[in-house]
């Protein structure tokens, strides 16, 4: 399945499923009609044995995330979309499958590793029980 992001075109080959989650046109069947109070991935993908989130930062300014308050608000945009998008996924019932989440943005190797570590404390790692039970 090809999805397509600006100039950008993506193929996850295999996909049971792959969709524009942050579709904007409300006449498609993808779009959520909650971007006025959530924020979205661009992408979900299901596979056989899990979905994969994506979301793509515009690559041509590599230098936008220089300083660290930069750096922090690109963590917080990218936890507050993989968040929300988790969070209205599993209230469709539709997170029967682990998540995995893929950002994609230009960054050099030391600014990538901060930004990997700083995402991996900020984001759940297991859907709550929809049954209401606290295992």
């Amino acid at each position: 399945m090809i999805l397509r992001e600006g100039t950008l075109q993506f193929d996850f080959a295999g996909a049971i499923d792959a969709f524009k989650f942050d579709e904007q046109n409300p006449a498609l069947v993808t779009f959520h009609g909650l971007s006025h109070c959530m924020k979205a991935v661009d992408f979900v993908v299901e596979y056989d044995d899990h979905y994969l989130f994506v979301e793509i930062k515009d690559p041509r300014d590599p230098n936008r995330y220089g300083s660290e308050q930069d750096k922090s608000a690109l963590i917080k945009n990218l936890t507050t979309k993989f968040r929300d998008t988790f969070l209205y996924r599993w209230a469709e019932n539709k997170l029967d499958k682990p998540v995995r989440y893929q950002c994609l943005v230009e960054l050099d190797n030391a600014q990538t590793l901060y930004l990997m570590n700083q995402l991996k404390n900020q984001l759940p790692t297991e859907p709550p029980p929809l049954d209401g039970s606290n295992h």
